[in-house]
């Protein structure tokens, strides 16, 4: 499986004092991707396409993103002028109104909610929900391409989104309940799970977002 990418557009990966910003940068340099980290809003504004990593809290991030002055610059590249953004699993999150952990508003960029799983059978499923799991693929994309159906992924969360508009879900996994575990609204996508930690399948993820 050929994972190099042939695209050179200038991937921004937002530091925000959160997770997983490292392993995210290891795995597209591995696809040979033209990426850098920052938290300047001025290379936010001016990437052609942007992941939000994540690993942490949501009132957390949110406090960040403001204090680093970066809610302003992801709005303009996002809203205004369409660049394409990815959000992994607190990147995801983040994009949603409100959270319940925490009272700090999300980006909105989702009409949706960030609630805590609530299992039934906790001797089955413990919270978080950590390690490998499937996906069932819910609408046709290019995130997608050469993904089968029930390609596992990692898992790392506590929190899922509940979303109010189902057309807005790329990807959902079972674990207790069923979950969105990855959207595409536009030019924002959204994976819950963790590509930068699956190996070639989530390298493959990370291929299909830089080519777009």
């Amino acid at each position: 499986m050929n994972l190099r990418t042939t695209s050179s557009s200038k991937v921004v990966i937002v530091d925000y004092g959160t997770g997983n910003l490292n392993s995210v940068k290891r795995m597209l340099d591995r696809i040979g991707a033209n990426s850098m980290s920052s938290s300047k809003p001025e290379d936010v504004r001016g990437a052609e396409k942007i992941i939000l990593p994540g690993v942490g809290h949501f009132e957390t991030a949110m406090t960040n993103l403001k204090k680093l002055g970066l809610l302003d610059a992801l709005n303009e590249a996002v809203l205004a002028r369409e660049t394409l953004v990815l959000g992994i699993c607190l990147g995801m999150e983040v994009m949603a109104k409100r959270s319940e952990e925490g009272s700090t508003p999300g980006l909105g960029w989702l009409d949706a909610q960030a609630i805590r799983f609530e299992i039934s059978d906790t001797a089955r499923f413990k919270v978080p929900h950590m390690g490998w799991n499937q996906i069932s693929i819910r609408k046709d994309s290019v995130l997608m391409k050469d993904v089968d159906e029930l390609s596992e992924f990692y898992f790392a969360q506590s929190y899922h989104l509940k979303m109010r508009d189902a057309s807005d879900v790329l990807n959902e996994t079972e674990y207790g309940i069923a979950f969105p575990s990855a959207i595409e609204k536009n030019n924002i996508f959204g994976v819950q799970y963790h590509p930068e930690k699956s190996h070639d399948i989530g390298a493959r993820i990370l291929k299909n977002f830089v080519e777009m």
